[in-house]
């Protein structure tokens, strides 16, 4: 829906609230053309139940007003006295038009606003827990949003089990493309596949002032692009780091990230993995790797993959369509995912035999033959890499160099650069592309909407994000670039962490509890200073009250 269409719409919906409250308004004293003025008719509203005037702006909000208009329309039927629990749902079922009913079938007398009665119907832990619900909603949509990291493709930078808070703030709050959707829910109501929303009518991209631009190395929590059977706002949420900004050149040669041609200094607090193979005597200390270097050995953050147990597990279920290995007697193989921080002090190991990192010689015989093996049944030797298909060959250690398009700049199109730009032109920016295979002698034409084009320029801008966890992390390696209108926030405190793999008091990573994400030097928890200040609060209140009671 374009912008002009969506001020049709919302100006016909308030013209649609005006009809329903009509006689509630005009009974009141109003006149009809107050009613039935868009805009101003939720100000007159918010005057007849004797309500404060900048309701009249939640009540216009997106997903906000959803609600506030139901609240409106309570109170409403209240100043007659028609106001009771039934009457409240049967007019959200009708999405309005029970109330209407009531307003234009009912012996309307306007009567003052009468707390105690309202207290029949709607108790004040109730009423508390709706505007609690308008004012966590307003916060969530527009300021900051809770955030957990679910994945560990962000380790060790932002972990499994960080809760964080994301700020909508920081690249201008992108306004809620899906107006029809229940409160404090993302795509689907809790504990069912039930959707959450209404995609019958969505609003354009539209993001009110921004703080900053996206920088290159921030981490940034976006909107999914694969998934486009959602709208964009109701797409499930991701973070990684942002690496190559509109306009910018991104190559990745043997695991390292070139922009511009040049390698990229990474930001304080920032710490990158890869997975390393590992061929021990005897076998790794789990609870030492958990102790020394947070190397998890279980569960869905497995860091370490034992190479001939996975061998003999997939033998075990599916043949053995994989060939056999060959580990040496006594020996272990071993895929374990390290950081840079802790990489040099993990070759200190005394059992270690042979560790290099792995790489895309995802066909190289000289190899072990359960790496081989491990790259096999994994990578499929790079297929699942962007764009679809791979045509390019390229892995995720090794990848382009690509061009990431700008809103405004121009391809000229080829048959080389196709694949790259086909979904962008095709699903992010909307239009019909279609190539037709050359006769012989002439090159390919390229079709879109209709019509011939050799060029074409790009209508927003587009980002390019990888995990810090290089290994472990799906991310634009396999699905490609980011647009900007799926662009959420930036990630700016983590107020609480849980390691669900530690155990006792270790569960909580207290020198992660009450940190900013970001930042110079080593994390800072501020968590004793938060305390130290609600006890000064609460302290002072006691000491005053005791001072009254003195008095």
């Amino acid at each position: 829906m374009s912008i002009g269409l969506t001020l049709i719409f919302l100006t016909l919906l308030q013209v649609y609230y005006g009809v329903l409250a009509l006689r509630f308004i005009t009974g009141a004293g109003y006149k009809s053309w107050q009613a039935l003025l868009p805009y101003y008719n939720i100000y007159i509203m918010t005057k007849v139940i004797h309500r404060p005037w900048w309701w009249t702006i939640l009540a216009i909000l997106p997903v906000v007003g959803n609600v506030m208009m139901v609240v409106i329309f309570f109170e409403l039927m209240h100043m007659y006295r028609i106001a009771n629990i039934i009457n409240t749902v049967l007019g959200v079922i009708t999405l309005g038009l029970y109330f209407g009913y009531l307003g234009y079938t009912s012996k309307l007398k306007y009567q003052d606003r009468d707390i105690q009665i309202i207290r029949k119907y709607i108790s004040e832990g109730f009423a508390s827990i709706v505007f609690a619900v308008v004012a966590a909603t307003l916060i969530r949509a527009y300021t900051f949003e809770a955030f957990t990291i679910p994945t560990p493709s962000m380790e060790k930078s932002l972990m499994v089990g960080d809760f964080l808070f994301v700020s909508k703030l920081q690249y201008g709050s992108r306004l809620p493309m899906t107006p029809f959707s229940l409160p404090l829910m993302h795509n689907k109501i809790p504990f069912t596949e039930v959707k959450s929303f209404s995609d019958a009518v969505t609003f354009p991209y539209l993001r009110l002032p921004k703080i900053s631009d996206v920088k290159r190395n921030d981490p940034v929590v976006f909107n999914y692009p694969m998934e486009d059977y959602y709208p964009v706002d109701k797409r499930e949420h991701y973070v990684k780091r942002c690496l190559g900004l509109p306009g910018d050149q991104l190559n990745i040669k043997d695991g390292e990230v070139y922009i511009n041609g040049e390698t990229q200094e990474m930001p304080d607090r920032t710490i990158k993995q890869f997975q390393y193979f590992v061929r021990t005597q005897g076998y790794l200390n789990e609870n030492k790797l958990k102790e020394d270097f947070d190397i998890n050995t279980t569960g869905d953050a497995n860091d370490v993959i034992d190479l001939r147990e996975l061998h003999a597990n997939i033998v075990r279920n599916y043949g053995n369509r994989v060939g056999q290995i060959e580990i040496p007697q006594g020996m272990q193989d071993y895929v374990v995912t390290i950081s840079d921080a802790a990489i040099e002090t993990f070759k200190q190991i005394s059992n270690i035999d042979t560790l290099f990192v792995l790489n895309h010689k995802y066909l190289d015989k000289s190899i072990p033959s359960s790496l081989q093996f491990y790259y096999a049944a994994y990578h499929d030797n790079g297929s699942q890499i962007f764009p679809p298909g791979n045509p390019y060959h390229w892995t995720r250690d090794n990848f382009g160099p690509i061009q990431i398009p700008s809103a405004g700049s121009q391809v000229e199109l080829t048959i080389n650069n196709y694949h790259l730009y086909k979904r962008i032109i095709e699903v992010y920016e909307g239009h019909d592309f279609k190539v037709v295979s050359p006769k012989q002698g002439m090159s390919h034409k390229f079709i879109i909407d209709g019509e011939e084009q050799t060029h074409y320029t790009f209508a927003q801008d587009y980002y390019w994000m990888m995990g810090d966890n290089r290994h472990n992390s799906l991310d634009s390696r396999y699905w490609g670039f980011v647009p900007a209108d799926h662009i959420v926030g930036k990630p700016v405190f983590i107020w609480m962490s849980y390691d669900k793999y530690a155990s006792g008091m270790d569960k909580i990573r207290t020198d992660r509890v009450f940190t900013t994400v970001s930042g110079e030097g080593e994390r800072r928890s501020y968590f004793w200073y938060f305390i130290g200040a609600v006890a000064a609060f609460y302290g002072f209140r006691y000491w005053r009250n005791k001072k009254k009671q003195a008095a």
